[in-house]
């Protein structure tokens, strides 16, 4: 396909729009580090008069073009301050009438100018029609947290106390570096992030997983010339403290980088379910009680390599290392009562657990850039091995009121579990982009992934009679996954006038297979061979900085490896697992948007979505009886299914405001109402209600270098088939303070969960029980956090000749 539309473009080269036209192109570099020159002033001059026919900055890449150009003689000028001005002479005939004058290289102007400090913002939130991109550097309250913290403070995204996203009430696909990973948001360190980019509606370029969207994480990468890095130190309320640096050596041919972050974190976490079970002829309550501590700790640490092989040549390579080491201790109390909830006896016991992982992760990338601006290939290849080690322990004593010992063939309850696993994911991908002209390109791509995944556990359960440790096969397993995800892409987009459209088509295929040894249904194979989705998407600007979009895609949820696990987790009364028949999601979506800028100071976006969802995955509880230990269970047994349709409808609304000079606000409210159609699980069984989110984010500059930062959520309850989420509300603050002359020591300070009402809190009913389960981690946090930027902007020779302490460079970040 890729060599089809080199084959195409060169076509396209060859023959010019009109015999009376022609096109001038070429590229701008540095004389001494052939780095590419941006925002470069190039005029094209007509040499028999000197008059200037056209202009242009040059790109972030350095190159420029001029695509309708008369027949003629000409000169093109190149002006950039601190560099000497070059002139190229240029004849456009009938005969040669493109011309690409290849690589311009500036030298640097020879007088010596006193130091400028030019200060250039980026905004916090910036809108498009088709994307919107959060700087992470703006923001204060996630100093020293990992990613988790990030994404609670962006606009339209929900996060939940176990760091689950949804945006727009719904799923979207999680990528680093616009690649997929194995990393979870806690195991991503927000010091590490340079911006979160928000896609609502992706077009067939991108995977069509994600029902609302694609998240992407793109992570730090300095590439500023010279020797440049950043050391920081934090310290939290809860316990914890985290560190580390990046640095980075740009020269010539190469830029090399190194980063490493440490984060450790303690808390406490609490939970409490009361539930009422509907039997036959009577009714009991449970009301359970756990509550412990709970310790985490992180490290990440990555290296890359970029090799400058000429102007239009880049090769990358890429590796990290991520490890982490969680535990948690908690103490169990759990009350059995009657049916006027009157206590009869109570349980008391332990239920502790830890985790441990090691993730290494490697990068291979090459970029060609041809020399039509825009017209490029790409490729890269990326590889991940992680590997856990994962315990627990597990004790339940009952007692009659009277606090005397019930001990039966079945009480006290003891257990102890160990295992681990380890998880391969490759991802190669290759993208090819051709304009065809200066209205229309067309993009194409091949994408390849495969994930395989191992975990074996084994839980061993205390048999009173022989007072001897057996093995509990209802609780131990031996997994076996493997996905292999196929797919490509083609689109085309051009534009009519303010018209602009483009549309494209995905073709994936998907296979999975499980193997579970010590179940009785032991393995499953789901095959889809191909399956197609489509994007289209029209646009109409109008004069004053407005815009109309309207688009329609298919999406995908495929089962996370974890739904599709089987294995079971027992708590007392309480069960969950996986489900390995669980199918993925397939959803239409239709998207209408609205953009208004005015005067660069407020930015208005409205959107209007639709999308209907077919085997819509959902969480299902069921009244059932599991075998623990050899014994008998009565629980309520929670896992994902699919349900038949899940319809939503809603608005989305984001309003940037720049107040004053000193104060920003963005504000977002998305409103929805949303349906479950689960009659497939239940006769009758559906749900629907209107929920909304709402999301405050706002910025003022004090004076002597110091800004506020202020961040507010609130989230209504979130519809279940059987029952419903409550909502909840947060609010973070933070204060940045800049010092020194060069604004290079940072300080800031900030509380996370002000009031401390971040919690989880479901309501579920079934046949025979109705359910009420209430989560709660520490949350409320005051953190610290100091750090230094240190640069010098050419690493290179001192020039000769040079005395003093005037050399370039110092402690800023230039």
């Amino acid at each position: 396909m890729t060599l089809s539309f080199l084959t195409f473009s060169y076509a396209q080269q060859t023959n010019p729009k009109s015999p009376e036209h022609g096109s001038i192109q070429g590229k701008l570099i540095d004389e001494q580090t052939n780095a590419p020159i941006e925002y470069a002033s190039v005029a094209i001059i007509r040499a028999v008069d000197s008059s200037v026919v056209t202009g242009m900055l040059s790109k972030p890449n350095g190159d420029f073009s001029f695509p309708q150009i008369a027949l003629g003689k000409y000169f093109v000028k190149v002006n950039f301050i601190g560099f000497t001005t070059v002139y190229k002479a240029i004849v456009l005939s009938s005969k040669n009438n493109i011309i690409d004058v290849g690589n311009i290289k500036l030298g640097t102007n020879a007088k010596v100018l006193a130091a400028v400090e030019v200060v250039g913002e980026k905004p916090a939130y910036t809108m498009a029609i088709d994307k919107r991109v959060f700087n992470v550097d703006k923001n204060i309250s996630s100093v020293g947290g990992t990613a988790t913290d990030v994404l609670k403070q962006v606009p339209a995204v929900s996060v939940d106390i176990d760091g689950n996203v949804t945006v727009r009430n719904g799923a979207p696909t999680i990528f680093v570096d616009g690649r997929p990973t194995t990393l979870t948001m806690d195991q991503i360190p927000a010091d590490a992030i340079a911006n979160i980019e928000v896609i609502t509606n992706p077009s067939a370029k991108y995977d069509a997983e994600g029902v609302s969207g694609i998240l992407n994480i793109v992570l730090k990468k300095n590439r500023k010339a010279g020797i440049n890095g950043q050391v920081n130190a934090g310290a939290s309320t809860l316990g914890g403290a985290n560190g580390g640096f990046d640095f980075s050596i740009r020269r010539e041919k190469y830029n090399l980088s190194l980063s490493y972050n440490i984060r450790s974190r303690k808390g406490s976490a609490k939970e409490h379910l009361f539930r009422k079970n509907i039997g036959t002829d009577t009714t009991t309550y449970l009301d359970q009680y756990e509550q412990g501590e709970q310790s985490r700790r992180f490290q990440y640490g990555r290296i890359g390599f970029d090799w400058f092989m000429d102007n239009r040549n880049t090769f990358t390579i890429a590796g990290s290392i991520n490890a982490g080491d969680f535990r948690d201790d908690n103490n169990l109390t759990l009350y059995n009562l009657n049916t006027g909830k009157e206590q009869v006896r109570y349980g008391s016991g332990m239920d502790n657990s830890n985790h441990n992982f090691r993730n290494y992760a490697g990068q291979l990338g090459y970029k060609h850039t041809f020399a039509k601006q825009g017209h490029e290939l790409t490729a890269d290849f990326n590889y991940n091995y992680a590997t856990s080690d994962d315990g627990s322990d597990y004790s339940l004593q009952y007692y009659t009121l009277g606090h005397v010992a019930i001990d039966t063939p079945t009480a006290p309850a003891k257990r102890y579990s160990y295992g681990g696993g380890n998880t391969t994911y490759m991802t190669g991908q290759i993208d090819y982009v051709n304009p065809l002209s200066e209205t229309s390109k067309v993009e194409a791509g091949l994408r390849s992934t495969s994930r395989i995944f191992n975990n074996t556990q084994t839980t061993m359960g205390l048999n009173n009679a022989s007072g001897d440790y057996v093995l509990d096969s209802s609780l131990s397993n031996n997994y076996h996954y493997r996905e292999t995800i196929n797919a490509g892409y083609i689109s085309y987009s051009g534009q009519l006038g303010n018209f602009g459209y483009m549309g494209g088509m995905r073709g994936e295929q998907s296979f999975y297979s499980g193997d579970m040894t010590s179940t009785a249904k032991s393995n499953y194979k789901i095959s889809y061979p191909i399956s197609l989705f489509p994007s289209v998407f029209l646009s109409q600007k109008f004069k004053g900085d407005h815009e109309l979009q309207l688009n329609y895609t298919r999406r995908v949820r495929r089962p996370w490896f974890r739904d599709l696990l089987p294995n079971l987790n027992y708590t007392a009364q309480s069960a969950s697992r996986g489900n390995p028949t669980l199918k993925p999601e397939f959803t239409n979506s239709f998207e209408f948007s609205y953009l208004k800028d005015f005067n660069r100071k407020h930015n208005v976006m409205v959107s209007m979505y639709y999308r209907n969802t077919q085997n819509a995955i959902t969480d299902y509880s069921t009244d059932t009886t599991i075998m623990v230990n050899g014994t008998a269970q009565k629980v309520v047994l929670s896992y994902p299914v699919n349900a038949d349709t899940r319809n939503s409808y809603g608005a989305e609304i984001t309003v940037r405001n720049q107040l004053t000079t000193n104060w920003d606000v963005t504000t977002n409210m998305n409103m929805a109402q949303t349906k479950i159609n689960a009659s497939n699980l239940a006769n009758q069984l559906t749900n629907s209600g209107f929920i909304f989110f709402g999301k405050i984010n706002t910025n003022y500059k004090l004076p002597y270098r110091t800004t506020l930062q202020v961040t507010g959520i609130y989230e209504s309850k979130q519809i279940m088939a059987q029952g419903e989420r409550a909502g909840k509300y947060t609010v973070d603050a933070a204060v940045r303070k800049e010092l020194l002359k060069d604004r290079s020591l940072v300080v800031s300070m900030g509380v996370n969960d002000i009031f401390n009402t971040d919690r989880s809190l479901s309501y579920t009913h079934t046949e025979f029980s109705d359910q009420e389960y209430y989560r709660k981690r520490a949350t409320r946090e005051a953190r610290i956090n100091v750090s230094w930027r240190f640069g010098k902007i050419d690493a290179g020779k001192k020039k000769e000749g040079k005395k003093g302490g005037d050399e370039q460079g110092g402690n800023g970040d230039f």
